[in-house]
């Protein structure tokens, strides 16, 4: 097709672009519109790289360096349906950081190594991701005499126990509940595998 002079092969085919196209996105809510970036593929858990075990192996990798670093024997792990709790008996994350340990980006203890010689997952990522990627997710620490438990949907936070003091036999450590999201777009019609967790495990 000819073209004459008077056609301008720049002419923008596109709507207006001006500072009000341009946003930002808090942490958890980048995570929830672009998850790939952070544990890549979702899935719906026909496929032991699909999100969802991304999501465990985020949350037990914190319970392992407890006990690697020799802070806690034991790690409990149970799935019911959806829902994932892993309980560990470590030091337990600091009830008074709480909050920003699970829901700040870049915001943890992993990054002093006198602290952490040796650690594994994404740190200052991981557990964040996973509350991003939940429809509920929960937890509760015990340390020093005190315990704090705390509740997001959906990567906002929705219960607040406050420190609060505790006494009996519960031992230190940390307790994550989650549930993935069956959004559309996130975990759809997704469900666990047992011989993929216990192959992780």
């Amino acid at each position: 097709m000819p073209l004459n002079e008077e056609t301008d092969l720049l002419q923008p085919q596109v709507a207006t672009y001006d500072e009000h196209d341009i946003k930002t996105l808090q942490g958890l809510e980048h995570i929830r519109q672009r998850p790939g970036m952070y544990i890549g593929r979702l899935g719906d858990g026909a496929s032991p790289e699909d999100g969802i075990y991304v999501l465990f192996k985020e949350v037990i990798d914190n319970s392992i360096d407890e006990y690697v670093m020799g802070f806690g024997r034991r790690i409990d792990v149970t799935i019911e349906e959806n829902t994932i709790t892993i309980r560990d008996y470590g030091r337990g994350i600091p009830p008074g950081k709480l909050v920003d340990c699970v829901s700040n980006l870049n915001t943890g203890g992993k990054f002093d190594s006198d602290k952490y010689q040796f650690s594994v997952g994404m740190n200052g990522v991981g557990t964040k991701a996973v509350n991003a990627l939940s429809k509920e997710f929960i937890v509760q620490v015990w340390r020093d005499g005190k315990t704090r438990r705390i509740v997001f949907h959906q990567g906002h936070l929705v219960e607040d126990s406050d420190i609060q003091d505790y006494s009996g036999n519960e031992k230190r450590g940390t307790l994550i509940e989650f549930i993935p999201d069956n959004s559309k777009g996130i975990f759809e019609n997704y469900h666990f595998r047992d011989d993929f967790i216990e192959t992780m495990m």
